[in-house]
């Protein structure tokens, strides 16, 4: 029995281990300036291979010596023995191809998949009628899912992936143009789970799940990176978006033309961006198309909405807890600038499927925007087209506004929705911006475009006329859509604000804009709308006062109601440390949430009692005057937003005060603590993906800078306050039982030594 389970180790057979015959290519895969001889090894088995990118099989041709490649080729290739195969494996061997920064994907597909003449998914087939537009039956519009290799080149000619893939054909009406968009799919059939390559950056996804070759949607033919341009626009703010990035696809060695990788928005790309399970949530399209989970709490909310009154604050706060209310405005903001005429029922939203779970949207499909279809598009009054009640069925129905216009209706939401709009304005949307950025893509895209152009035989003329009217676009647009705002929404006349800073700090504007002193900031608001405006000062400084403003008592933060034409002023800070600076700091916080209200914890680490009485609290938008408060050496504070709430979820804490009622933000907030002279005591900015449960944020150890967020834990729970956080804890304990260990072993060391002296000293040893 041992001699023969010897002999299967020493032996183990194929069968056993279940691993594929091994295949080599030599050279791999690559760029080459002339041609190559490819040599395939299988010392075990026989060899078949393709060219054209069908499939190998054991009817492929053999093979038999060197491959000789003069053009760009796919070479397929299997290994087979009596008992035993080889993976499926494929290379790509580009020959003497054009120089580019981009990133090329090579794929292999079994030639009669795409292109035979009655069943071939890229052909209209002997169905499809022949009508001018869509053509119905026609194959391309199959959802069916194919086999494929998946080669990805980074721009530096590196392979960073070689699989087995699959692929379905991607995308509405684009899919009538000759290039068409792909779906890749990674899946264990057909080899890895994901595509496990960070292809927009290390700032990115890691890996992913889907991957979209996007022929450019609408945009095809035009300037080819439209969408590309209006989600980056957008990047930094709280809307979830595609990462973007050009490349050049080959099909079976052919060149196909520059297509533009995108994410594909299902629940793999929710859960990749946000900290919530894929399967665990609820998404829906259209006006109620269910893609994953129940659309039973959407129908609700939007009966509600339907039947609401929101100029009554209790109603328009229960709808706030149904929805990420800065997120919606966003996304209808980013598309009334963006004129995106496929807007109203192009959309996607989602919410983790949770108690707390809120509903957010999903910005993509953007390419009807910035003038596709109309050279002076930049007119078009989006605002009434995206509150119209009455609109047609396609594309601004009325269930596609009623959302928007019901909002409207409350005070607090339609001044946030035209002061962020004419901020936005100003910075995100402002015209030099916007001009940079077409730039800088023109800076990518034009040494590559003159291939793709006569791939497709498209019109260089039309792509550079598609150039300018995006750059009027950029240009006229905000002029126009501050008009509508104007007309929609009497705000008064324009005003011009200009605000400056002296070293030492910084100036927001509306929670959204700030200005610091290496550049001026000159915007446009409205005379009925107030603007807010607060200085905050950097550690080690301190508000000192306003320039070119009177206010009383030198507020640090004020309201102001534009009635002149022009404002100038200055914020002046200087040095100053507070005795308290990080001695008295933010330590824990609760944002939204409904089991113990919003609340923070405060944490003084000196040894003397500290008095808070008059100092101040404040987010961006918002500051809190503490009424009078203590802290005691080395203990804590918990300001709370509904003692009534947090006392139930924390019956036996201590020291605690009701504080603001402005919330803290869940997903992005800036929060600073001031003496009462102003001086910046602490201060903390934070930003993290949506999650589907409550969570609390907690400094990891007390001595720790909490102004760095590697500092800090999210912890899901309702938080531990007034008392040591979790991680403090945790590691108090490791130290503990560390120090006994190392005790425990010293005292056995000792006792060993003294039994070993007792025995030497009888002569035992």
């Amino acid at each position: 029995m041992l001699a023969s389970l010897f002999t299967w180790a020493q032996n183990p057979t194929t069968d056993s281990l279940d691993l594929p015959l091994e295949l080599q290519f030599v050279p791999v895969g690559g760029f080459y300036h002339q041609q190559v001889e490819v040599e395939l090894i299988a010392p075990q088995g026989d060899i078949f291979y393709t060219t054209d990118g069908s499939k190998p099989t054991r009817r492929s041709k053999a093979y038999r010596g060197p491959i000789t490649l003069k053009q760009t080729t796919v070479i397929r290739a299997i290994a087979i023995s009596a008992d035993n195969t080889s993976d499926l494996l494929g290379n790509t061997y580009f020959i003497d191809e054009p120089d580019t920064d981009f990133p090329i994907v090579s794929l292999g597909i079994t030639p009669y998949l795409l292109f035979d003449p009655y069943k071939g998914i890229f052909m209209q087939g002997s169905r499809a009628v022949d009508s001018l537009w869509q053509k119905p039956g026609a194959n391309f519009w199959t959802r069916r899912e194919f086999p494929l290799q998946v080669e990805i080149y980074e721009s530096d000619g590196r392979c960073v992936y070689n699989n087995m893939s699959g692929f379905r054909l991607f995308g509405g009406m684009s899919r009538l143009f000759p290039q068409k968009s792909l779906a890749l799919v990674a899946r264990n059939r057909y080899g890895q789970k994901r595509f496990d390559y960070p292809i927009f950056g290390e700032d990115g996804p890691k890996e992913f799940k889907y991957l979209v070759l996007r022929n450019s949607g609408s945009d095809f033919g035009k300037t080819h990176f439209r969408d590309g341009l209006m989600t980056g626009l957008v990047e930094d703010w709280d809307i979830d978006k595609q990462a973007f990035r050009a490349s050049h696809v080959y099909i079976n060695g052919k060149y196909w033309g520059i297509f533009n990788i995108r994410e594909k928005v299902n629940r793999y790309f929710i859960e990749s961006h946000n900290e919530v399970d894929k399967d665990s949530l609820d998404l829906i399209e259209h006006r109620q198309t269910l893609k994953r989970g129940s659309k039973r709490e959407y129908l609700r909310f939007i009966e509600y909405i339907e039947q609401s009154d929101l100029r009554q604050p209790d109603q328009y706060a229960y709808v706030s807890g149904k929805m990420e209310i800065d997120n919606y405005m966003n996304h209808q903001i980013a598309q009334i600038y963006f004129d995106n005429q496929d807007a109203g029922g192009n959309i996607k939203f989602w919410r983790p499927q949770t108690e707390e779970g809120r509903w957010r949207w999903i910005l993509f499909d953007t390419d009807w925007g910035f003038g596709l279809h109309q050279h002076d598009a930049y007119k078009n009054n989006s605002l009434a087209f995206h509150t119209e009640a009455d609109g047609p069925a396609w594309p601004n129905p009325p269930w596609s506004t009623v959302l928007l216009r019901k909002l409207l209706e409350n005070d607090g939401f339609r001044r946030e929705f035209v002061n962020r709009f004419a901020d936005h304005l100003n910075v995100s949307f402002a015209s030099e911006r916007v001009m940079h950025r077409i730039d800088s893509l023109l800076e990518i895209y034009t040494p590559e475009m003159d291939r793709h152009l006569d791939r497709w035989r498209l019109s260089d003329r039309k792509w550079q006329n598609q150039i300018n009217r995006m750059r009027a676009f950029a240009a006229e647009r905000p002029n126009y859509v501050r008009m509508h705002l104007m007309d929609k929404f009497n705000t008064g006349g324009q005003r011009n604000l200009h605000a400056e800073t002296t070293p030492g700090g910084s100036v927001v504007i509306n929670g959204h804009v700030r200005v610091r002193q290496d550049k001026a900031f000159d915007g446009i608001y409205f005379e009925n709308y107030p603007v807010h405006i607060r200085a905050i000062p950097d550690y080690g400084y301190r508000f000192s006062h306003w320039e070119g403003i009177t206010l009383e008592d030198n507020q640090r933060s004020f309201e102001i109601q534009l009635r002149k034409k022009q404002y100038v002023f200055k914020a002046v800070f200087e040095p100053f440390a507070h005795p308290l600076l990080g001695k008295v700091m933010i330590n824990e916080i609760a944002p939204i949430n409904k089991k113990a209200g919003d609340w923070i914890e405060l944490y003084n680490s000196t040894n003397k009692r500290v008095t808070l009485t008059d100092w101040v609290l404040t987010d961006l938008k918002n500051e809190w005057t503490f009424p009078r408060a203590v802290i005691d050496p080395n203990d804590y504070l918990v300001i709370c937003r509904d003692s009534a709430k947090f006392f139930t979820q924390f019956p036996n804490s201590y020291n605690v005060i009701v504080g603001p009622d402005f919330g803290i933000n869940k997903r992005k907030e800036t929060l600073a603590l001031f003496s009462r002279l102003g001086a910046v005591v602490d201060s903390i900015s934070y930003e993290v993906p949506p999650q589907d449960s409550v969570f609390s944020l907690s400094l990891l150890l007390p001595e720790l800078d909490n102004a760095d967020p590697e500092n800090w834990a999210l912890r899901p729970g309702t938080g531990s306050p007034n008392l040591p956080n979790p991680y403090y804890l945790e590691s108090t304990i490791r130290h503990t039982q560390a120090l006994w260990l190392q005790m425990g072993l010293a005292a056995t060391v000792v006792v060993l030594c003294i039994f070993l002296l007792v025995l030497r000293n009888r002569g035992v040893i």
